[in-house]
């Protein structure tokens, strides 16, 4: 994308989006056939989409007559898989965009398409007792819309279950660029109204998924008052650390001297190759302790750490929640870590 992160906030609502919003055939370019990020890695797409499958099964708990669901953005089809040993539905379909060719199709009462919601039609696609979006309004043009869509295809006495990155604490989901919107609670309660749907019930996850949230909702009117509104300064401070990290570890690499690698080949690693490119440009290689699992980012080594007698200086490429960790287990190994500020703690 030929353009720069450039994000505005609601301070009524705590709503974040791009200050100037993206074309159609913008957002259409980022989901062309090159979009491969649920087949990244298979190892992470498994253990996310039974993470999710879990908070949505619990979600749906107690729900009597759960026959049919729907998940919209179903990805590879993981959580879906999942759930169908969870949850007493006799039937499951998951419709995305960027679905990989080899999950096409129905496997036991798991069916998964390719497309648009809109795109699918018919008896087959509509009346589901539970609806479920995981990680997909955020890159919607119209969230209201998009809950609208998710009504109709819900029976009356149905409910939705959506997830999607929290507003408040600001975290690493601001940075991607496809995320169109950061949603409030607030927010979220308002374009809910707007599709008809009730929020019932609102909940907050915790350790892996701590920057996520879910919203289960119900057809009618009369949502509760929401919490507390997000404040964007705690995302405008968060996008400034980032903003400021490439100078910060390349004035620190200056210091250190010696040779560079980064640990971690996924997602994080993903985001510093965008938004710290000195940094990641000085690195020789990317070390994990499963190469097999690594995304797609150059060249990936399996961690030695027999390797620091090298004079390696090692970034910590992990989840932030998680960075002191490996810090830790660098520096036992006779390693010299370079971790991100406790201004990037989500």
């Amino acid at each position: 994308m030929p353009r720069r992160l450039d994000k505005v906030g609601c301070p009524a609502c705590g709503l974040i989006r791009h200050r100037v919003p993206l074309a159609s055939a913008e957002v259409a370019a980022i989901y062309d056939e090159n979009y491969a990020l649920p087949g990244q890695s298979s190892l992470a797409d498994d253990a996310r989409g039974e993470a999710y499958a879990r908070v949505v099964a619990g979600a749906l708990a107690g729900m009597p007559d759960l026959g049919r669901l729907l998940e919209i953005g179903c990805g590879s089809g993981a959580t879906a898989r999942f759930l169908a040993g969870m949850l007493p539905a006799h039937e499951i379909r998951g419709v995305d965009p960027a679905l990989p060719g080899e999950f096409l199709g129905a496997v036991g009462k798991v069916t998964l398409a390719r497309g648009l919601l809109e795109d699918q039609t018919g008896p087959a696609w509509c009346d589901f007792d539970a609806v479920v979006s995981i990680n997909t309004i955020e890159h919607t043009p119209d969230p209201a819309g998009f809950l609208t869509a998710i009504a109709a295809r819900l029976r009356p006495d149905g409910k939705a279950v959506v997830i999607c990155p929290v507003a408040n604490p600001a975290n690493c989901e601001l940075l991607f660029f496809d995320h169109l919107w950061t949603l409030s609670r607030a927010a979220f309660h308002a374009f809910a109204a707007a599709a008809g749907l009730r929020v019932a019930k609102t909940l907050a996850l915790d350790k892996d998924l701590t920057c996520f949230q879910v919203f289960v909702m119900e057809k009618g009117d009369g949502a509760r008052e929401p919490v507390a509104v997000a404040n964007p300064d705690d995302a405008a401070r968060y996008l400034a650390a980032w903003r400021e990290l490439d100078d910060l570890w390349c004035d620190r690499l200056d210091v250190l001297g010696g040779r560079v690698q980064i640990f971690g080949a996924g997602q994080m690693a993903a985001v510093i190759r965008a938004y710290a490119p000195r940094t990641w440009a000085r690195a020789e290689r990317l070390v994990v302790d499963d190469p097999v699992d690594a995304w797609d980012l150059g060249r990936v080594e399996r961690y030695v750490a027999e390797d620091h007698a090298h004079g390696y200086r090692t970034i910590v490429a992990v989840n932030p929640l998680v960075k002191a960790v490996i810090a830790e287990r660098i520096r036992r190994d006779g390693g010299e870590p370079v971790v991100m500020p406790d201004t990037i703690q989500f």
